[in-house]
């Protein structure tokens, strides 16, 4: 068997084998029945490592073959010299100056947290609850609040599934690669019975509104990314390349709707791991970061040694059900950060007779869905909220924002500690009404340079301009960027408008410059850059000779006149 090209590795090499999964010193055993604790493991024969620099690996006598994956150059796959294993070199790697981390690539079962069997109900009761089904009227997401600003225009939502269906009539979907088959085509396999998985998960998320059919997603208005990676065992590096990929493409946020097994045995975090979300966190969305959303796993275990949902970066999310209680399969532990609905809730399916089954109001192409699965991509959509009512806004923002606003449930029995976070439901409910009105905001106007022109005179180098204008009367600051020819940016904020750069450049320097508002959010839109040349400030001129000579005999003929005048009054 293979994927992606690497041979999977079973009883050639069954001896147990322990290695480094991250950057520090503790060691993982893959024992002899090929086992990660009670997690089953293939390995692939080649290892993964981050390191400074990549071409160095390929004079080592040990290394076969070296690939630079996607990203920013530093992750790359191995494979050993023949006769080498691949845990022998990654231990040896990790000791060496220039590597991160380094570990075996290994292929990993990944388990979907959906429970798609839940009872059914009458409608989208996670959007607005008004009583159906029996739930209790307002338990739900706040969305028609959060609508009254966005709907998700220009978001961009992977889902990293099974598949999602690219043809789907309430879905926008952009597909990506399917890391299974090893191809561009990221529909279901229709003959898996979780084939359905992605395309449920991405209707929660960003299924079509306002288009007179179907159901709603949370950012409604959004598109889909589909990445098919769920479909037997996924190698690491198909998961470090699946964040990737998703973050180049401009997703938003990446929403998981599985994980590492389903009975929370302890899982290490693996180096490849934390650089996948990593690279999410630094890169996306311009550097502002990309959200990664992930459920919490629907065994009704502690989740507490989960290395996937132990990233500080990862938001992990509970289910709870329409009546703020939580759902009983839903995990809990340290690595919860939010509850978001579940216990069926209607959503997209794949048409015809291949998805979980028919709605009694529609049997071509919706259904019911739960589990922790469902929860996931519904707090992905509200995040796809949050970035359409304040673009500027960072990951770690997005973040704090969802923790800061949701609503605290079951009080008397979750064990909220002093900071307002319980083991079940993390900071509480998603509110995605309350985030969007806390982040809302509009962005400040690019100032206008007036002056200097096109030269500046040393003694007196003034930059000046018109303040920006923002639209919701914000407190604003102005970032001024400068430079000297080809040389260093510099900065400089201050609240006026002008900045005088005096002595800090001389005659014969061409200064570029720019400015910008900032308000609390963030900087906005930068002014035109503007250029100039430092020339010297001319001599002032001497006084002219022979207007002071002239002045001076003005003096003596008054003199003379003033003397004759009182000689006359003397005589008389």
């Amino acid at each position: 068997m293979s994927i992606n090209g690497f041979l999977i590795l079973t009883a050639a090499l069954a001896a147990e084998t322990r290695f480094h999964p991250g950057p520090g010193p503790e060691c993982v055993t893959i024992d002899a029945d090929s086992r990660i604790g009670s997690m089953p493991v293939r390995r692939t024969g080649a290892l993964l490592a981050h390191v400074e620099d990549p071409g160095a690996l390929l004079v080592d006598p040990d290394v076969a073959r070296v690939e630079v994956l996607a990203g920013d150059g530093h992750v790359v796959r191995i494979v050993p010299r023949e006769g080498l294993d691949e845990g022998t070199l990654s231990v040896d790697l990790h000791g060496r100056p220039g590597v991160t981390w380094a570990h075996p690539d290994l292929a990993l079962p990944l388990v979907l947290h959906a429970l798609p069997d839940d009872p059914f109900v009458t409608d989208q009761w996670h959007l607005e609850n008004t009583g159906q089904g029996g739930w209790l009227p307002g338990v739900d997401i706040n969305a028609e609040a959060a609508w009254a600003r966005t709907s998700g225009h220009g978001a961009l939502v992977a889902i990293v599934d099974t598949g999602v269906e690219l043809t789907h009539p309430d879905l926008a979907v952009i597909g990506g690669w399917d890391y299974v088959s090893g191809d561009a085509d990221s529909s279901p396999d229709l003959e898996d019975d979780s084939g359905p998985h992605g395309t449920a998960s991405a209707g929660l998320a960003a299924a079509i509104g306002d288009n007179g059919r179907g159901v709603a997603g949370v950012a409604w208005e959004a598109q889909v990314y589909a990445i098919r990676l769920i479909g037997g065992y996924t190698t690491l590096g198909d998961l470090y390349d699946a964040f990737v990929e998703a973050t180049d493409a401009g997703a938003w946020v990446i929403s998981n709707s599985w994980g590492f097994g389903d009975d929370c045995s302890p899982f290490p975090t693996f180096g490849s791991i934390q650089d996948a979300v990593d690279y999410a966190e630094q890169h996306g969305r311009g550097g502002l970061g990309t959200v990664v959303v992930a459920s919490a796993g629907n065994a009704n275990c502690d989740i507490s040694e989960d290395g996937f949902l132990a990233h500080p970066a990862v938001v992990g999310v509970a289910a709870s059900n329409g009546n703020d209680e939580r759902e009983g399969y839903s995990c809990y532990g340290d690595h919860v950060d939010l509850s978001a609905p579940s216990g069926g809730v209607l959503t997209t399916d794949l048409t015809g007779e291949a998805g979980y089954g028919s709605w009694e109001k529609d049997d071509a192409c919706y259904g019911y869905f739960s589990g922790t699965s469902a929860s996931a991509p519904i707090v992905a959509g509200a995040v796809a909220l949050l970035f359409g009512a304040n673009p500027r806004l960072t990951a770690a923002q997005a973040r704090e924002v969802l923790c800061e606003t949701a609503v605290r449930l079951d009080v008397d029995h979750a064990g909220y500690d002093a900071s307002g976070w319980s083991p079940w439901y993390g900071c509480g409910r998603v509110d995605a009404g309350s985030a969007v009105q806390a982040v809302a905001n509009a962005a400040p106007g690019a100032p206008v340079p007036l002056v200097p022109g096109a030269e500046a005179w040393e003694e007196r180098v003034l930059l000046a301009w018109v303040p920006a204008v923002d639209p919701d009367g914000d407190w604003l600051e102005h970032t001024v960027s400068w430079w000297v020819d080809e040389g260093p940016v510099q900065e400089a904020t201050l609240e006026g408008s002008s900045l005088d750069l005096s002595g800090a450049v001389q005659a014969g320097d061409r200064v570029s410059w720019q400015v910008s508002a900032t308000d609390l959010w963030g900087p906005g839109e930068a002014s035109d850059v503007r250029s100039f040349r430092v020339v010297e400030t001319p001599r002032r001129m001497r006084p002219d000779a022979s207007c002071a000579a002239t002045g001076r005999r003005h003096g003596a003929w008054a003199i003379l006149l003033a003397l004759l005048a009182m000689a006359r009054r003397r005589r008389g």
